[in-house]
């Protein structure tokens, strides 16, 4: 029988009134688990200051190049996956950057474009997981 875990988010509210809580498979497991640790900034949970990863520090940065930035994260995501995430082993990182305008906001925002491949330690199995998300507003 392939162990279950417990999904994010919790439901404290079914906890307390002593539910079952809903379960997914090991793979959504540590999907959710890279996606929350890829939208948590260092030092936002205070469990654990180094749990996150550095695109929240580069959130409004104009000046850095685009190409020195997508190294900067990509390593910083791939040391912080490597710490936080032991269920996954020969871990590689893709990061895409790329500046969007919003049609009829005036605004620019960048997207950052995730894609995270690696083994499942567990059973052996191929594991790919893509995410994307804007950051940095810029108005004009």
């Amino acid at each position: 029988m392939q162990q279950q875990y417990i999904s994010l988010p919790l439901d404290f509210g079914s906890i307390m009134r002593r539910e079952e809580h809903p379960r997914v498979s090991l793979q959504q497991s540590v999907i959710q688990h890279l996606h929350l640790l890829l939208t948590t900034a260092f030092g936002e949970y205070p469990g654990d200051e180094d749990f996150g990863c550095s695109i929240w520090d580069y959130d409004f940065d104009n000046v850095t190049s685009v190409h020195k930035l997508k190294e900067i994260i990509r390593q910083s995501l791939l040391k912080s996956i490597q710490e936080k995430e032991k269920r996954l082993s020969h871990i590689r990182v893709e990061l895409m950057i790329i500046q969007e305008e919003q049609p009829g906001m005036h605004t620019i925002k960048k997207r950052v474009s995730i894609t995270i491949t690696g083994i499942l330690s567990e059973t052996n199995d191929p594991f790919s997981f893509k995410d994307s998300f804007f950051v940095g507003p810029l108005s004009y």
